[in-house]
Formats: C-alpha cells, structure tokens, sequence
C-alpha cells in the first residue's frame, strides 16, 4: 500500500482517478501543486496500478481536445481521453485543475478494467458532472463529494 501525506507528494507529479456522479471517469494530474484527496492518499500505488491498468487497454474513442505535446513526450492526458476518460492538470502552485483533454464519448466506470473500478468507486464525487466542468478548485472538489 502506498499510503502518502500531502506533504509527501508535494512538489511531485502524481496522477489520481475519480468518477463524477454520472458514472464518468477523470484523471487527475496534480503537477506537484494541485489537491489530493485522502482517499488517493491512502494508497498512491493502487491509482499508479489502475492508470496502467486502463492505459493497456485498447482505444475506445478519440480525444475531442488534448494537448500537443513534443514526440518525445508520452501524451497520458490524450491516452486516458481515448480511452474514455477526462483529465484535468493542476497547476504547480496549487491552483485549480483545468480540463486539458477530454474524449468524443465517456467511459462509465463500470466499464473500467477491474483493478480500475474497486480504485474508481472509493473516489467518487457524486455532485459534479465532469462533461460540464472547465475547472476544478480544491474548494469544489471538497463540495462534490
């Protein structure tokens, strides 16, 4: 179990899912900055194991927007969206999250691969709707749930 403080991961990127209350899924990259929510917390290494996870499956869709970045950067936020899932980027100074990618058509979360899902239903946030969300502040996370 990789159980981890705020104070640990700060100032070190780390990645974290949820589903929204539509049964849609989001990762969320924390830029070394950004919010993490103790449910991510209490085990960082079983979020690692469910973004592998979901990244070895096959693309299901394409990403509406993702960002370009440099061939020799691996693009996760445009994976995840062609696999279904929204990502958002914090920024480095603590700032909100802002949806950076998004895919043509969400995935549900009961369509995760396993290992996914029992990571995904622990963090959920039933009163946001990720399809309609730009920007993500701590404060609106901490109100989602």
């Amino acid at each position: 179990m990789g159980a981890k403080s705020a104070d640990d991961i700060l100032g070190t990127e780390y990645d974290w899912l949820a589903a929204d209350g539509d049964g849609h899924v989001a990762l969320f990259s924390t830029a070394g900055g950004g919010y993490a929510p103790e449910a991510f917390l209490e085990d960082t290494d079983a979020h690692a194991a469910a973004i592998e996870a979901i990244l070895a499956h096959p693309t299901i869709t394409s990403a509406r927007f993702a960002p370009a970045l440099a061939a020799a950067c691996e693009n996760t936020w445009k994976q995840v969206a062609e696999r279904g899932l929204f990502a958002f980027d914090a920024d480095i100074d603590g700032g909100p999250y802002q949806l950076i990618a998004a895919p043509q058509v969400g995935i549900n979360v009961a369509d995760l691969p396993e290992t996914a899902f029992d990571v995904v239903r622990r963090l959920t946030f039933p009163r946001l709707k990720f399809v309609t969300l730009r920007t993500l502040s701590m404060q609106a996370l901490l109100q989602g749930r």
